[in-house]
């Protein structure tokens, strides 16, 4: 048969193709998933009796029919050419049929193969009346060739099985209604796997049968078979089908047929007679058959499903999608409209794909960069500078692939993501870590970066010459620190490795560095985890040669001092002393000024020979600080009562302020005596004539607290910050009154903090200062509670 179409109405053409072209759209999205499914998927539209054609068919139709999809969509007559000649004629009526009354189509038939074999098909479409008056069909065909197979061999089966029953009295039974007497044929004792013996009791028998034998869903189907059959009055025949358990426990699926054959003067069944036939392989047949009808519905509602997700998914996917044939855009989702600057998704159907690129060489240069890939059936990805359609550029990571070639000529789908932010972000991070590494390189301190343990990632330049090492060499050193330094000092990095590890950071240490030449520099060594990295560290290292040399000569300079200049220093000021006091006669008034004089500034110097002592022996950590108990106050009346004669010459007074009953801390009474005589006469110095200084011990929970106060003009606030630091003084000049050398603050802080304790100060100019200083408290000794 072979259908000759008929010209369209052009109105109904033109809606029909737009029809036909939005289906084609949708059904591509799911060829990929149509292909795994074991049905052929189709829409066959229906103008008239003369007038059809297939608008789509999946992948499968190929498998099934031996024929593509485009070429049932270009000539429908391949179909009717492949059906059966003996099926046509009521192919052809059953699809008639359901068209006149609109209701679903099924149809089972057969179709020749190339090799003259026959292959067993089953059809289901629901129609739907189109505006333009035609029907549109979606539907699927199956393959039914293995259950039409099945099922002929059940016929066949049952056809030997009934003639072997004929033959044989095969599972045949005789049952007396009113004694229960009954006889069967070893073939049925043979399906239940139980003896005839077994059966000689009618009551046992029974019994079992009823309450263990038939299963409990069955027995009522079984009861209501008898009654239907008893009720007709032998008209129609017993049949009964149920589950009976053979004596291994395995249910068996019996079909009972049979009549009554002698009744009573009541017309009441006395003896039936029948066969038992064991049906369970076709009950298995049955039920996989229902499975596979279940199957291919929810595989055709699962179409659908995934239909309906993969549209939802297009729409609200946040990158802009298109599908593109020839060139134009047949479909947009809004993100995509919205990226290039489109009203809608709409708006942009139809229009081609130019506007997108900057010039006629960059579309032939996208297209050189991407077809060949599509050709093969590859994704393409990469990143295009791409045109806005109101004339912006944007960095686009644009990702595709074909679409197939029978649905689409020339088709690829697209997604687009501006990545600009993206790409300015990366470039700016680059720019920052070549900074960076200029910055590295640039520094006079070398820098190790690494990560994971000892594993070295980067070193910067100072670095590769302070060691001699070039940058590739010291990269590729699995054991870095082997090769730069001594067994003594890899030691001491583990453990600033390890104190790192517990603590997050760790205190400068100095190392020799050996460098490639042999030759060893003293460095300071600085290790460090990145900030919020605790996987990346880095390491400053910094040439202290220059500073070992200038300690060594202030080390030299200071020994001069002790030995060259405080023994002569000391006999100067005695023999001036013993001048001034009269011991070499009396001198004229001119001459005993000037040896006063000198014997001032003799004392001054030795005061400022022992201060340099003391604060190169606590830099160096070789003072020796005693730690005993002491009895503070008892400390301040021995350093009030030292210090009152010079406060007397300047006229100032000097009080005590006692807080507490008693106070005790470990420390040495000497260093805090020399504490206080700093503390005091620094007051004394810069208070005014006729005021006082205030010395007050208090307690503050674990600690005492011992303050000096003053009525001075007060320290001023740019000073404040370098009040501690050796050789300074807020009056520079050497026509300072006050005199001093200046180390006096420096060395009363370090005193105080060997002594577990601390410093501090508070000052108002104009108003005077206050300095003082805490020590943690302690349990006062046996002798002195007693």
């Amino acid at each position: 048969m072979s259908v000759t179409p008929t010209p369209p109405n052009p109105v109904a053409a033109e809606i029909t193709a737009a029809e036909l072209k939005a289906l084609k759209v949708s059904q591509a999205l799911l060829n990929n998933f149509s292909r795994f499914l074991p049905a052929v998927f189709f829409q066959y539209q229906r103008f008239s009796a003369e007038r059809f054609c297939f608008n789509y068919a999946s992948e499968a139709v190929e498998r099934l029919f031996e024929f593509s999809a485009a070429e049932l969509c270009t000539d429908v007559n391949i179909l009717f050419r492949k059906v059966h000649p003996a099926d046509l004629s009521a192919f052809m009526l059953s699809v008639r049929t359901a068209a006149e009354h609109l209701h679903v189509w099924t149809h089972e038939f057969r179709i020749v193969l190339k090799n003259g074999e026959e292959r067993w098909m089953a059809g289901e479409a629901s129609p739907e009346l189109q505006a333009d008056g035609s029907l549109l069909w979606h539907g699927c065909f199956m393959d039914q060739t293995r259950s039409k197979q099945t099922e002929r061999s059940l016929i066949t089966a049952e056809q030997q099985r009934r003639l072997v029953m004929q033959a044989s009295n095969q599972g045949l039974y005789d049952i007396n209604l009113n004694t229960g007497a009954a006889t069967f044929s070893p073939e049925y004792s043979n399906m239940i796997e139980h003896s005839i013996e077994e059966f000689a009791d009618p009551f046992a028998f029974w019994d079992y049968f009823w309450k263990h034998s038939v299963h409990p869903d069955d027995v009522a189907g079984i009861k209501e078979a008898y009654r239907i059959h008893f009720a007709s009055k032998g008209k129609t025949d017993y049949h009964a089908e149920f589950r009976q358990k053979n004596r291994a426990g395995e249910w068996r699926w019996i079909m009972s047929l049979g009549a009554a054959v002698e009744w009573d003067e009541n017309q009441r069944a006395v003896r039936i007679v029948g066969t038992h036939i064991d049906i369970t392989e076709r009950k298995r047949t049955e039920e996989q058959l229902q499975l596979n009808q279940e199957l291919l519905r929810s595989n055709n509602v699962r179409y659908k499903e995934l239909a309906r997700e993969l549209e939802i998914l297009i729409a609200n996917a946040p990158v802009g999608i298109m599908f593109v044939s020839n060139g134009v855009i047949i479909r947009a989702n809004e993100a995509l409209a919205d990226l290039c600057r489109f009203p809608d998704a709409k708006s942009m159907i139809g229009v081609k794909t130019t506007f997108l690129y900057h010039n006629d060489e960059d579309y032939r240069a996208f297209g050189q960069a991407v077809i060949p890939r599509l050709e093969a059936d590859e994704l393409v990805e990469l990143e295009w500078y791409l045109r806005r359609a109101n004339g912006e550029s944007f960095m686009a990571r644009v990702a595709g692939r074909a679409l197939p070639a029978e649905t689409y000529e020339k088709g690829a789908v697209w997604m687009v993501e501006d990545i600009t932010e993206q790409r300015q972000t990366m470039d700016a991070l680059r720019e920052s870590e070549s900074r960076l590494q200029r910055i590295m390189n640039s520094s006079l301190i070398g820098i190790l970066y690494g990560s994971d343990g000892s594993r070295l990632t980067d070193v910067n330049r100072m670095f590769c010459q302070l060691s001699g090492y070039s940058r590739e060499s010291l990269l590729a050193e699995q054991f870095l620190w082997r090769v730069v330094l001594s067994e003594q000092d890899q030691y001491l990095v583990h453990q600033a490795y390890t104190e790192m590890l517990s603590t997050g950071t760790t205190a400068p240490f100095e190392v020799m560095l050996r460098r490639a030449d042999g030759s060893a520099i003293p460095v300071l060594v600085g290790l460090g985890y990145l900030e919020n990295s605790p996987r990346e560290w880095v390491v400053f290292v910094m040439d202290i040669s220059e500073r070992q040399r200038i300690n060594q000569l202030k080390t030299e300079f200071v020994s001069m001092v002790s030995h060259e200049l405080r023994t002569p220093l000391t006999s100067i000021r005695g023999s001036l002393g013993l001048l001034e006091s009269g011991v070499g006669g009396t001198l004229p008034d001119a001459a005993r000024q000037l040896i006063r004089i000198a014997h001032n500034n003799s004392k001054r110097l030795v005061n400022l020979v022992n201060d340099i002592l003391d604060i190169d022996k606590l830099n160096n950590g070789k003072m020796n600080i005693r730690s005993e108990p002491i009895d503070l106050i008892e400390m301040l009346h021995n350093a009030m009562e030292a210090n009152e004669a010079y406060t007397s010459s300047l006229r100032v007074g000097l009080i005590m302020e006692q807080q507490v009953m008693q106070a005790w801390s470990l420390g040495d009474h000497d260093r805090l005596m020399q504490v206080m005589a700093n503390l005091i006469s620094n007051a004394a110095k810069f208070s005014p004539e006729g005021e006082s200084v205030t010395v007050r011990i208090y307690q503050e929970q674990s600690h005492h607290h011992i303050a000096v106060s003053d009525r001075g003009p007060g320290i001023p606030l740019d000073f404040q910050t370098q009040l501690f630091e050796p050789f300074t003084q807020a009056d520079g000049t050497n026509t300072r009154r006050q005199g001093g050398t200046g180390l006096g603050l420096a060395i009363t802080k370090a005193l105080v903090e060997k002594m577990q304790g601390e410093i501090f100060f508070l000052s108002c100019p104009g108003e005077g200062s206050t300095f003082w200083f805490s020590l943690p408290a302690c349990v006062p000794p046996a002798s002195a509670i007693t």
